[in-house]
């Protein structure tokens, strides 16, 4: 499943499919152009758990699917930005209690042509 958020109107009816879909293993969430903060991702998923996650395929704003997703094994952390900060996204990482995590990929998309100094 991959999916763009535009804003708070389209999280919060995502989140709460996400938890009446058990057989949902994979997901990936795609970047926009704009990304929304990961505090509306955050605020929408609340209390919801989604042990059924096994992979997540995810952009920086959406670290906040790792603190849900309990079960995750494999975790690909898609970067657009070499600015941005990772700190949010290691935190919620470390925030997974007995993960179960075997595999964490952070492969680096650059877009345009960054400058060698």
């Amino acid at each position: 499943m991959t999916l763009h958020f535009l804003d708070e109107d389209a999280i919060r009816p995502f989140v709460r499919c996400l938890s009446f879909l058990p057989n949902l293993h994979t997901l990936q969430i795609g970047t926009a152009r704009y990304d929304p903060p990961s505090t509306l991702l955050k605020k929408a998923l609340g209390r919801i758990k989604l042990p059924q996650i096994k992979t997540l395929i995810i952009p920086e704003f959406a670290h906040p699917l790792l603190e849900h997703s309990h079960n995750v094994e494999d975790v690909v952390w898609v970067i657009e930005d070499v600015q941005s900060g990772p700190v949010e996204f290691f935190q919620s990482l470390m925030s997974i209690s007995d993960s179960k995590l075997k595999r964490l990929t952070i492969p680096l998309i650059l877009s345009g042509n960054p400058s060698r100094k």
